[in-house]
């Protein structure tokens, strides 16, 4: 019995694309302007469903035809039927494309009929196809490759010209084999940590940034001759250096120095002709206040500097421009308040444009900066991975980075699509290009992480013992959440099984792993219902349901991406969460029922918590960024609570009966967990560790301790991928 359509068909407002196994929307011009997008297990349901068009299809019969099994829950069915419906922008209520048949199946409703072949138009990189031309049909390039990231890849072919190798690339077939594997050979040998990494023109010396472990005070430029591996220390203390960037003769490094007091210069540091002694270590100006360390981008034709600070006034990190010639840092951009803001810059090879990654709703984003015209423009969300640095091309059409914890990618610019290069043999947040092809990266693991238990110093005595207890000493795990209910289960984000799971980690030792992702998947909140039954998750900017013995369920929309700052009603029949929409934060309220579509509760809120017992709502203006708590006698008069608004920079928030518990940035990449007394307005320190390397933190039900994470010292080295290793 067929499971999949073999011509193609008409259903509803989507074509049935057999040669490609999608459901597409054409233009009148015959151009694909719309895919939906669904994993294959999705696809096959939905194909089984239009060879039956029509016709009642039961769960049976999915289960065999498409399963193959009988042994699969009811909810994994339903599962599947609602994401089709998303992604068809059908509604349960009242269905145009699918009908569920209480008790006993589904029916695909939507009018089904075949139609003849559209022109596809050369969209995302696509080859155009006709029916009437043999040739044009033969030379036709795999058509599913661009939008299956994991199946898809060009390889790169080292091509020697006048000296110099290019990268080019060619299409491959869809398959894991046809990807190539690339191997790091190291650059670096110190024990530590070695980052921020800057290779001169003329590829002979490596600057980069070093620190004996992530928790060393001081951080300090170095300089090593890539020929005799001579290692030169370019700072010292007391001052910690970042970020530094040739000009274009090789003979300067301009670097960010970070000072005391959350203040910042950009100096500039001129080496003798040997390149082996510091000559001047000269300022050329100040970054703005609380500016955090960044990367820094000199220009082709050596006139600008490009960096990011935190201006005064601004509570996000913007790019400046700074004229070598003499004049004031001009500001390129202006990011929005809902993100830390622009952190990392690279001038194009020709100097034209600037790509730079901007850290918004809680993802990196890749942006283009067009210098003719000051011009700015969205390039790609990236929502599973935020890289460190990214670089442009030789031939500066496609921009280079990191898309995980092994895989590198490069995006087109002219056709905004993206491509899969290489798998990795190691993993890299930070790459650079050098002139002559060599991807030069920072390889290794910045700490291992480790969950501690913490005493919570506003609620603990002080001859209570201050031990910190190891949560799991695997090192494996990323950041726990705490059930609300005494003796109930510890979530804890875990790499035990290769990619990022979410776990239950019981007292009794038990141990339930509650998803099952097979590729990596950001995994940046969790909070439990205050009744302790279900887990909320923020997984790739997306909310999920999860709880043991359930499917996860997907609440958001998939193509809505842009979430922020989930949270639950204090009853537990309601979870809260902000999303970006046309530039406006919308504050949104959806009922644990699914079936049930998000209703929007205010406009410009980004986020909003209640207390477990009802009593007390914190919420925050998008706009002014100022936080507000009410009461449920004082709704309609907010309290405005100045001393979260200024100052102290509040991240992550836990809203209690009787207090708010956050953690405040610090400096040198560092944190503090304070607490605010709601009835008399007093901040102090939640923790005698006094810093941590976290914003995360979770309280314990009894709100005696925190579960936090800790860093211990890793090892990070400069290491390259050189066009002769790639094996092809």
């Amino acid at each position: 019995m067929a499971i999949k359509p073999e011509h193609r068909l008409n259903v509803g407002a989507w074509t049935y694309l057999p040669e490609r196994d999608k459901l597409v929307k054409f233009d009148a011009n015959g151009q694909v302007v719309e895919t939906a997008e669904l994993d294959n297990l999705c696809q096959n349901v939905m194909n089984y469903l239009m060879v039956h068009a029509g016709e009642l299809v039961s769960k049976d019969d999915l289960l065999e035809k498409v399963w193959g099994i009988r042994a699969v829950s009811d909810g994994r069915i339903t599962r599947v039927i609602r994401v089709l419906r998303v992604a068809l922008g059908d509604d349960s209520r009242t269905p145009t494309y699918i009908e569920t048949v209480p008790k006993r199946g589904y029916r695909l409703v939507a009018p089904v009929a075949p139609t003849e072949e559209h022109p596809l138009a050369a969209v995302s990189g696509q080859a155009q196809v006709t029916e009437s031309s043999e040739a044009a049909k033969a030379a036709e390039q795999p058509s599913g490759w661009q939008r299956r990231s994991l199946f898809s890849a060009f390889i790169l072919m080292p091509l020697l010209l006048a000296g110099y190798f290019w990268l080019v690339t060619k299409p491959v077939d869809d398959d894991f084999s046809a990807i190539p594997l690339w191997r790091y050979e190291p650059v670096t040998f110190l024990d530590g940590i070695e980052f921020y990494h800057s290779i001169s023109p003329d590829e002979e010396l490596l600057a980069f940034s070093y620190a004996n472990s992530p928790s060393d005070s001081v951080v300090r430029l170095k300089l090593q001759n890539l020929k005799t591996h001579q290692v030169l220390a370019l700072t010292e203390a007391p001052h910690s250096s970042f970020g530094a960037t040739w000009n274009p003769d090789g003979s300067q490094l301009a670097y960010q120095r970070v000072l005391s007091g959350r203040l910042c210069e950009i100096r500039l540091l001129t080496l003798n002709e040997s390149r082996d002694v510091v000559v001047s270590d000269e300022l050329l100006t100040k970054c703005g206040p609380n500016s955090i360390s960044a990367r820094l981008s000199w220009s082709p034709d050596g006139r600008s500097l490009v960096y990011p600070s935190r201006e005064e006034g601004h509570n996000q990190m913007t790019l400046m421009l700074y004229p070598l010639a003499g004049g004031q840092p001009q500001m390129l951009t202006v990011p929005p308040v809902t993100g830390f803001g622009d952190y990392a810059v690279r001038f194009s090879r020709d100097g034209s444009h600037l790509v730079f990654l901007r850290y918004v709703s809680g993802a990196a984003e890749l942006w283009l900066l067009d210098l003719s015209n000051r011009s700015t423009r969205k390039l790609k969300r990236l929502s599973d991975f935020s890289p460190g640095n990214v670089d442009w091309s030789l031939d500066d059409t496609e921009i280079i980075y990191p898309t995980g914890r092994s895989t590198l990618a490069a995006f087109n610019i002219a056709k905004g699509t993206s491509r899969l290069l290489a798998y990795t043999d190691s993993n890299a947040r930070e790459i650079q290009l050098s002139p002559t092809g060599r991807i030069l990266a920072s390889v290794g693991a910045f700490s291992q992480l480790n969950i501690l238990q913490v005493p919570n110093e506003i609620l603990v005595d002080d001859d209570v013992s201050r031990q910190q207890q190891v949560f799991s000493s695997n090192r494996n795990e990323a950041f726990a959440e705490a059930s609300p209910i005494l003796d109930g289960p510890v979530a804890v984000v875990s790499r035990r099984t290769g990619e990022s799971q979410v776990w239950l980690f019981h007292p009794n030792g038990r141990q339930v792993q509650l998803t099952q992702f097979v590729k990596n998947e950001r995994i940046s909140q969790l909070s439990f219902s205050p009744d302790g039954r279900y887990l909320l998750a923020l997984i790739s900017q997306q909310l999920w349901l999860l709880a043991e013995g359930i499917e996860p369920m997907l609440l958001s929309k998939p193509d809505e991406t842009n979430i922020v700052n989930p949270s639950w009603s204090w009853d537990s029949q309601s979870i809260f969460y902000a999303v970006s929409r046309q530039g406006q934060w919308q504050l949104m309220k959806q009922d644990v029922d699914v079936n049930m579509p998000a209703e929007l509760v205010h406009l410009g809120r980004d986020l909003y918590l209640e207390s477990p017992n009802g009593q007390f709502r914190l919420w925050r203006d998008s706009h002014s960024q100022s936080y507000y708590l009410e009461t449920k006698e004082s709704q309609s008069q907010p309290q405005h609570l100045e001393s979260l608004s200024q100052g102290v920079l509040p991240l992550r928030l836990v809203l209690t009966n009787h207090g708010l518990y956050f953690s405040s940035y610090q400096e040198d990449n560092r944190y503090q967990l304070l607490h605010l007394d709601l009835l008399s307005g007093q901040i102090r320190p939640a923790s005698s560790l006094g810093t941590i390397f976290s914003d995360y933190f979770s309280l314990s039900a009894d709100g005696q301790s925190f579960y936090i994470p800790s860093m211990g010292s890793g090892d990070m080295d400069i290491a390259e991928i050189s066009v002769l290793q790639q094996n092809l």
